[in-house]
């Protein structure tokens, strides 16, 4: 499959790439645009005030009285951005109704422009009846406060189409609370950063029978943790229930206390009717295994509502298994080389089997390798999570991407795992503007 790089709408960089992938029994053919490359949108270092983190947002359409609409986004080290908000919280105007009704989560990039002062840039996919059907692009100004533990902004939020072009824009007001301070990268020993890489992670409440909640976590070499948890696993509490009833991606951190044992706390939306009503914080304490590839211990799961009021407590064991692990060279807190393919991606999957309906999606690739995507929600026996990997080059030009995702059935509950493996080639390996793969 070839295709062409085209020059981006207002002066973003984009490249066209293309593979065919045989999934679930079906190929489907993929093609990538790169829409922020890092060079042009990076975490400036040794600024007094940092972003880096996970912070609680509330955003408010400017000129409106309304209650804000709640999220938590990760900023990382590397200047990569991750959001969870509500899902369901577009605006009640015709235009953007026509094309889509939910929100996905964000994946963008940002940037130190002075002392307090940072920009973002982000893009999340937006679904009608769950396929993916258009782009909402968010551009932000940010001021952090003098203890650097709160910030304020406005945002430019345009809704697209599957085809970029604009069919509605909003300007709001931004507010951010700081919940976590992930360590920024240092040397160190080898066995404190053991835990990076991508892990299967089952949880059984204590006491209980059921089967355990699967979901997948990343923890990456600056301290950053992001789960991928299904929607609909909150306990049948009243007053959980009452609260919320389905459940985001988790964003935190985590430390190594000694050469094997390791503790976590991230922090989850919960949504009622699609709107951000509480959040889950959770607190881990794990023990790796000799091998390295396995790990257990057990979590404080907190309930909370909007106001970080603890409805519920609840306690679970954990065991998790080893999936992938990211770039040594990181993990080693040595300098590594640059990751031509790191930067946020457009992905467009269509289906050479007669349908013409092209499905948008978007990925955004680490300096250590790391993946998160996200495009379809519906498969044929549910919904399928965003995807949670690594890309690490294999050769000038080459590279090797494997990621997995949680399926769930109808009722929301995990069920399985997808997993997806490409080989690419750059087809320009001087710009990093294309690539073509086959992949199963």
């Amino acid at each position: 499959m070839e295709e062409r790089a085209t020059e981006g709408r207002q002066s973003q960089i984009r490249c066209f790439a293309g593979f065919e992938i045989d999934m679930k029994d079906r190929l489907i053919a993929l093609a990538a645009v790169c829409l922020l490359i890092p060079g042009l949108l990076l975490a400036q270092p040794a600024v007094k005030k940092t972003i880096v983190g996970v912070w609680e947002v509330k955003t408010v359409p400017a000129g409106q009285s309304a209650s804000p609409f709640l999220s938590l986004a990760m900023y990382g080290s590397d200047g990569s951005f991750t959001r969870c908000g509500g899902y369901k919280a577009l605006p009640s105007i015709p235009v953007v109704q026509e094309v889509a009704n939910e929100l996905g989560p964000g994946y963008g990039r940002w940037a130190a422009k002075g002392n307090k002062e940072f920009r973002l840039t982000f893009y999340s996919i937006m679904w009608k009846e769950g396929l993916a059907n258009a782009y909402q692009r968010v551009q932000e100004t940010l001021v952090l406060s003098d203890s650097g533990d709160q910030y304020t902004g406005h945002a430019q939020v345009d809704f697209l189409d599957v085809n970029w072009n604009v069919v509605f824009s909003t300007a709001s007001d931004v507010k951010g609370t700081r919940l976590e301070t992930p360590a920024m990268p240092i040397a160190q020993p080898a066995e404190k950063n053991r835990l990076v890489g991508v892990w299967e992670v089952k949880v059984s409440p204590v006491g209980q029978s059921h089967s355990p909640q699967l979901s997948i976590a990343t923890y990456s070499a600056d301290g950053v943790v992001v789960t991928g948890d299904s929607y609909y696993v909150l306990p049948p509490i009243p007053a959980v229930q009452d609260l919320a009833n389905e459940l985001g991606a988790g964003y935190g951190r985590w430390v190594a206390t000694s050469d094997r044992e390791f503790r976590l706390t991230f922090y989850s939306v919960m949504w009622k009717a699609g709107l951000v009503t509480g959040y889950r914080r959770v607190q881990e304490t794990l023990d790796l295994a000799e091998s390295g590839d396995e790990c257990g211990g057990h979590a404080q799961v907190d309930f909370l509502d909007a106001n970080w009021k603890v409805v519920s407590s609840t306690i679970s064991d954990v065991i998790s298994r080893r999936l992938e692990t990211f770039n040594p060279t990181v993990l080693a807190g040595q300098a590594a080389e640059k990751n031509p393919m790191a930067g946020v991606w457009e992905i467009k999957i269509t289906k050479p089997s007669g349908a013409v309906r092209v499905v948008p999606g978007i990925y955004i690739v680490g300096e250590d390798s790391s993946f998160l995507g996200d495009n379809e929600r519906r498969s044929g026996r549910g919904t399928v999570g965003p995807g949670r990997g690594r890309c690490v080059p294999t050769g000038k030009g080459e590279f090797r991407m494997k990621f997995y995702a949680v399926e769930l059935n109808e009722e929301g509950v995990v069920w399985g795992f997808l997993q997806v493996l490409s080989n690419l080639t750059l087809s320009r390996p001087e710009s990093g503007n294309e690539y073509t793969s086959p992949a199963s």
